[in-house]
């Protein structure tokens, strides 16, 4: 019963968390005109592949984990000072930092794996055409005709 109550909350609490992206769904940057104005601005407007999301949520993840590890440690040298010779509270903290520096290190070795897997999955654009090469003002980068990660440079009606 307990358990089920709390799976329940944790479902409630991730649905009021996730609301705000259904209102971007029907969103288009191409409609708005923000590819013109961002492509005017100097900033990178092609579209995120699968992979290159994908590489950032996992970076992001691992990113958390390693303050949480960072925290315990603290938290485990907390521990220590306050011990006050207690070999049993000591114990307890030695463990606690050594668990946290294998999880440091599993995590930025994780942290280094897909940081080399997302930019061997995702290939700069050939040079020559836009986003690659950035657009003169006052053109921009039209993505609409090709197959998302090349387009031309467009001068405004």
């Amino acid at each position: 019963m307990k358990i089920t109550r709390i799976a329940l909350r944790s479902i409630a609490a991730l649905a009021a968390l996730a609301a705000p992206f259904t209102a971007f769904a029907a969103y288009n940057a191409d409609t708005t005109g923000l590819t013109a104005s961002g492509s005017q601005a100097g900033l990178n407007t092609a579209p995120n592949q699968l992979p290159v999301v994908i590489g950032t949520v996992i970076k992001t993840a691992l990113g958390v984990v390693g303050i949480v590890f960072l925290v315990l440690m603290v938290y485990a040298g907390y521990i220590w000072m306050i011990a006050r010779g207690d070999e049993a509270k000591v114990e307890k903290a030695k463990d606690t930092i050594v668990n946290c520096i294998i999880g440091i290190v599993i995590v930025v070795g994780a942290y280094a794996i897909t940081s080399y897997l997302v930019t061997a999955f995702n290939p700069a654009p050939s040079s020559g055409s836009c986003p690659g090469t950035p657009c003169t003002p006052p053109q921009y980068c039209d993505m609409r005709g090709g197959d998302g990660s090349t387009g031309v440079c467009v001068t405004p009606q």
